[in-house]
């Protein structure tokens, strides 16, 4: 990790608050994420008992293009491969942003009950927006608890720069066009 990332987390306060430890894990991911040429947006899967089962960052730039390759994605198929035994009704997705539409539809479909985000996605991101949903989600998503996570804003200010601070967001979404045309990517 960048020294510059790494002093970030190396200056955040005590933790005081229930989610301040996946606060931290989800950040470091994100700051990966960023250091990988990707949107910054990380993700880690976490038990009642409060075990890390699964952790991932946005991957979706870091080799060939793969549009699936968001942080809740990666993180939801290594449960899907590694722990399928659990009851995921008993899981918690802790993700630095506000999920999109593509990551809400795939939470419902893996059973997971419970989102707590950092950041709030106010373009993309859908756990507002979950009461336009069509009637077979709706009842899948009636189970469904996303909120914002009790964190220190220190790790909710950290996630809201990480995913604003990429200058080249703009270049990112470029280079998702040029892959919706077969256009290499630089």
């Amino acid at each position: 990790m960048k020294p510059e990332h790494l002093a970030l987390l190396q200056q955040a306060p005590t933790s005081t608050h229930v989610d301040d430890t996946w606060a931290r894990l989800c950040c470091e991911q994100a700051l990966l994420a960023m250091e990988e040429g990707c949107y910054a947006v990380g993700a880690v899967l976490v038990d009642d008992a409060g075990e890390l089962l699964c952790s991932g960052r946005n991957q979706v730039f870091a080799g060939p293009y793969a549009s699936g390759a968001h942080a809740e994605m990666q993180v939801l198929d290594q449960l899907e491969a590694e722990h399928a035994q659990f009851d995921r009704r008993h899981l918690t997705l802790h993700v630095s942003l506000e999920p999109c539409l593509m990551c809400y539809g795939r939470i419902l479909l893996a059973g997971i009950t419970r989102v707590r985000y950092l950041a709030r996605d106010r373009d993309g991101g859908f756990a507002l927006r979950h009461g336009r949903l069509p009637p077979a989600w709706a009842n899948l998503a009636s189970g469904l608890s996303v909120v914002q996570a009790k964190a220190d804003p220190y790790w909710i200010d950290l996630a809201e720069q990480a995913i604003g601070r990429l200058q080249d967001r703009q270049a990112l979404r470029q280079r998702v066009i040029q892959a919706w045309h077969g256009q290499r990517q630089p």
